[in-house]
């Protein structure tokens, strides 16, 4: 971005969109100090202070029993084909119930892009995701259940309209060897070209070559149109977890996101966009 540009975005950064011609929209959320742009159900909660992280983050669910919530985008965007990267961590798991691994903490986050509402979501079971329809979930789940036909109590699964159900040996789950819930940061890159959903996660912040879990589907055809309301469900039952989002980065076309945002976006975040959470970026 050359510097002319780049005092002109910093002046418009205050209103929270910044367009340009041939625009695409990105999601960009440094941290959580606001949620402005955001809608936010059940238990969730912005500008939480875990102890932990520098700055302020979005709490999905806390370490409580029977906490449920999510948080979506206030109004819809192009899902057509997207590409979106964040981070979460996922502290104090804990219960006095165990699942079919016999290990306690509950129950994940899921990444979800549905039509339905930017207020639904919250539901206890199914990390919050179960029973929306018109959507795909990217869930990180910390509880097997057997019934769902789990393959672990720590996998990633690729869900649609609400379902988390994956059918006997199902090619749309995949086992992690390292729990989700170890208060580590994770890295997760979910990109869709218009054909393939791609899945990738890892602790140590670098983009991996080759995707973990994908999955081919028409997105459009499952929302029922090329918009979709973006954000995050999750939820607790007898068992618990702090359930945090650090960072979160979307755009709304298929441009994988490297590790770490590109220098102008960080100046950008300076001034304060990040808590509006909202810019427009010029295609490049």
């Amino acid at each position: 971005m050359n510097l002319n540009l780049l005092k002109t975005t910093l002046a418009a950064a205050a209103l929270g969109f910044v367009s340009t011609a041939a625009h695409s929209t990105i999601v960009i959320f440094d941290d959580f100090s606001s949620a402005a742009g955001l809608t936010l159900n059940g238990n969730t909660v912005a500008n939480v202070n875990n102890g932990i992280d520098a700055n302020p983050v979005l709490r999905l669910t806390g370490a409580s029993t029977s906490q449920s919530g999510s948080a979506f985008s206030t109004n819809t965007i192009n899902a057509a084909t997207f590409s979106t990267f964040f981070n979460f961590r996922i502290t104090s798991p804990g219960g006095t119930i165990f699942d079919c691994n016999t290990e306690a903490g509950a129950d994940g986050i899921v990444f979800v892009a549905q039509s339905v509402s930017s207020s639904i979501g919250g539901a206890g079971q199914g990390i919050g995701y179960a029973g929306i329809g018109s959507s795909v979930g990217v869930e990180f789940d910390t509880w097997c259940n057997a019934g769902n036909n789990d393959p672990s109590s720590n996998h990633i699964g690729i869900d649609i309209n609400g379902s988390v159900n994956h059918g006997p040996g199902s090619p749309n789950t995949l086992d992690v060897a390292t729990n989700f819930d170890d208060g580590s940061i994770w890295s997760v890159w979910i990109d869709y070209d218009g054909t393939d959903l791609e899945v990738r996660a890892n602790q140590t912040g670098v983009r991996p070559a080759a995707a973990m879990l994908s999955r081919t589907l028409d997105l459009a055809s499952i929302l029922g149109q090329n918009t979709a309301y973006v954000g995050f469900t999750s939820g607790t039952g007898a068992d618990w977890g702090n359930h945090d989002i650090i960072r979160w980065e979307y755009r709304d076309e298929f441009n994988p996101i490297g590790q770490a945002p590109v220098p102008a976006t960080l100046a950008l975040l300076g001034l304060g966009l990040a808590g509006l959470g909202w810019s427009r970026r010029k295609r490049g």
